[in-house]
């Protein structure tokens, strides 16, 4: 039996997840509250590692 995933979101994580299930031969279902995938993936979820910089 194959199996089966649902993935709420479509930001970055949500969409690199479900690409490795698919590779992976897992059925998937993205649901997305927006038009299109990765449209908020910018917004107030940065993060920044410098390795250069010493505070």
């Amino acid at each position: 039996m194959a199996q089966r995933v649902c993935i709420i979101g479509g930001g970055v994580i949500g969409l690199a997840t479900a690409y490795a299930l698919v590779r992976d031969g897992v059925e998937v279902t993205l649901v997305e509250a927006r038009d299109s995938l990765g449209s908020e993936t910018s917004f107030a979820n940065g993060g920044q590692l410098s390795y250069r910089y010493v505070a």
